[in-house]
């Protein structure tokens, strides 16, 4: 089990001189609004492309460092704080970025992925599944060591009794879990097992109960012979 830590993403970026429905014509242009603010400093309007912001966006996640550049030489250090996209399109429409200080630790939802589901012992012979249970678990870092995505290695999994816990996931120096350490990531789930309601009838049982069935017939069909002294 390993993290993979946080990249250093550049994103360029213009000053913004146009707010509210103008910044349509921007979008029109291939350009997204971009907001900064945060660390009680002076909030930002700028802007950036929008194909170097999708890029940017996919790079870092929610959890990775974006480096704002200015064309002025001013850079800072954010973190994805909010997307906002078209109700119908899904197209960004703004991005907002937090400021973060580089040597002040930050908690943070990372992504929690299985590796090596094929090698869990615990499936062989069709025992059961790897089932995930936690997706993601909350870890605090400095915005640098802040893993982007970490892993849990189902190889360990060698019975319906072994279980991934939050706590068995390695996070990395400078990496410590905020979230529950026994949040389960990962398990063995038996396969479902389907009772059918069947009555099995035998030959000898259903020619058993046609004899019956006859006799009970012929008996029902007699009829009882009146007596003298019925009459």
């Amino acid at each position: 089990m390993e993290n993979r830590l946080a990249k250093n993403i550049v994103l360029n970026v213009e000053n913004r001189n146009t707010f509210g429905k103008k910044n349509r014509s921007l979008r029109r242009n291939g350009i997204t609004p971009v907001h900064v603010y945060g660390l009680k400093s002076d909030s930002l309007s700028l802007q950036a492309n929008e194909k170097d912001l999708i890029s940017v966006l996919k790079s870092a996640g929610r959890t990775t460092p974006v480096n704002i550049k200015n064309k002025d030489g001013e850079e800072t250090i954010t973190i994805v704080r909010e997307i906002d996209r078209h109700a119908v399109s899904g197209d960004i429409q703004h991005v907002d970025f937090l400021r973060v200080d580089i040597n002040e630790e930050v908690e943070s939802p990372v992504p929690v992925v299985l590796i090596n589901q094929d090698k869990a012992p615990g499936t062989a012979g069709g025992a059961g599944v790897v089932t995930q249970g936690t997706f993601e678990i909350t870890v605090k870092a400095k915005p640098f060591d802040m893993p982007n995505e970490l892993e849990a290695d189902c190889s360990v999994l060698v019975d319906l009794e072994a279980a991934i816990l939050a706590s068995d996931i390695i996070l990395g120096e400078g990496v410590s879990l905020s979230s529950g350490s026994d949040d389960r990531i990962a398990w063995i789930q038996p396969p479902r097992v389907i009772v059918e309601d069947e009555t099995v009838v035998s030959d000898e049982d259903s020619l058993e109960g046609g004899e019956e069935s006859a006799e009970e017939n012929t008996a029902e069909g007699e009829q009882t012979p009146s007596t003298s002294e019925d009459s």
